[in-house]
């Protein structure tokens, strides 16, 4: 029964059938109105993209619906990229999916869905729902195995997405898309109290994010140089400003304002940016300039979360003490609020030491 075929392959599609697949499965053009009547058994959620359910879609519905509405060579994008690796500090996926296509498709934005346009696509990356991972644990359908021949690259749970890098750039050069406060400048056509505020927060973000996937190794930093080199120049200076720091080895948004900081210094030179300690083994510092003996570290467990337990700072301090380096910690707050404070018992103890 046609019925039936649409509703097996459905299964495959995370319960969702798109118009072309249901015809082909044997269902008449009538039927398939039938069953999206108002009340029906099924929903239209896109243009023709059905869900064989009615009620809320979950995420991985939502996201199954892009990718069939957009076609086979899409993947998904942007902040739902960002979030299906599980990155702490990118904005919140919204309603709407980005997906990622070439610009010879004919596919467009509609609904909830955003065509991202690029002139080379990259090689797919897949995203497990967390219920199809456990499956597989448990002897699953092996990957490699079609399960419906309408649907050769669909699997239940499992999702294409674009590489971790292309989507965090996706996700930051498009700024009308991001919210108020991932925006370099006002929304506001009147302006707002905090007009002079919104640049540096954004940076703060952008900053925090591409750190963030550096930090915990998703992404290589040549991968991520690269797709940022290739970042449209409109929308992409934020992200540049940020690759440099990156590149000179911060590793956090405050590491990153520390840096603003001591640039502006008349006294103190670049310090090494997370690099072992000379004549240490496993202490890597924030920053350290070895000719003053002298390290800084962003005291801070919110924006570098990544770091050590409590315990282990005090056991890394100690040791810096036993080999004769003095360390300055200090709180992110303090890097924004008393800047000049900051900047000058650093150039202080550089002075001292030297």
């Amino acid at each position: 029964m046609a019925l039936e075929r649409a509703s097996r392959l459905a299964r495959v599609q995370d319960g969702m059938i798109t118009r072309k697949q249901a015809l082909a499965a044997g269902m008449t053009t009538d039927a398939v109105k039938h069953a999206i009547r108002p009340g029906g058994p099924w929903t239209p959620v896109l243009t023709g993209v059905y869900a064989t359910f009615t009620g809320h879609l979950s995420d991985l519905q939502r996201l199954r619906a892009a990718v069939l509405y957009a076609g086979a060579d899409a993947m998904v994008t942007g902040a739902w990229g960002c979030w299906m690796v599980g990155l702490k500090y990118g904005p919140t996926a919204g309603d709407d999916v980005d997906v990622l296509l070439t610009h010879g498709s004919g596919c467009r934005s509609a609904g909830f869905v955003r065509v991202v346009r690029t002139n080379r696509a990259p090689a797919v990356q897949w995203w497990i729902d967390d219920t199809r991972l456990a499956d597989l644990r448990a002897g699953g359908p092996p990957l490699d195995v079609v399960l419906d021949s309408l649907a050769p690259w669909s699997r239940p749970g499992i999702i294409p997405m674009a590489p971790t890098a292309r989507a965090v750039v996706d996700t930051l050069v498009r700024a009308e898309r991001l919210p108020p406060e991932w925006r370099p400048s006002c929304s506001s056509p009147m302006g707002c109290p905090d007009c002079g505020a919104h640049r540096v927060m954004a940076l703060r973000n952008t900053r925090a994010l591409m750190c963030e996937v550096v930090q915990r190794r998703i992404v290589s930093l040549t991968s991520l140089r690269e797709h940022v080199r290739a970042a449209p120049r409109r929308g992409g200076a934020l992200m540049r400003e940020a690759m440099a720091d990156i590149d000179a080895g911060c590793r956090s948004a405050p590491e990153c304002e520390l840096r603003d900081l001591i640039r502006r210094s008349t006294v103190l030179p670049e310090p090494r940016w997370n690099q072992r300690l000379p004549g240490a083994r496993g202490i890597v510092p924030d920053a350290c300039w070895p000719e003053a003996r002298l390290v800084v570290e962003v005291d801070s467990r919110s924006w570098h979360g990544f770091g050590d337990a409590p315990q282990r700072t005090e056991e890394r301090r100690a040791t810096y003490a036993a080999l004769g380096w003095r360390v300055l910690p200090v709180a992110p707050a303090r890097i924004r609020g008393d800047a000049a404070n900051v900047l000058r018992e650093i150039e202080a103890a550089y002075l001292v030491a030297g």
